[in-house]
């Protein structure tokens, strides 16, 4: 896989995770908050797979 590539997935999903954080830092989680939390995991889903199918 390229390089580049690789550091960017690597970035997105640090990023991704560290927004995660944030949100789940906070004692009660609003509906928009929880709908971020489920956009950002489905974000990690496809970086996930992006980064399987770059490597097969």
């Amino acid at each position: 896989m390229n390089l580049d590539i690789d550091v960017a997935l690597k970035k997105h999903v640090e990023f991704v995770l560290r927004k995660m954080d944030e949100i789940e830092s906070c004692k009660e989680l609003s509906i928009h908050q929880m709908a971020d939390l489920e956009r950002y995991a489905n974000t990690l889903k496809y970086l996930a797979q992006t980064h399987e199918a770059l490597n097969d």
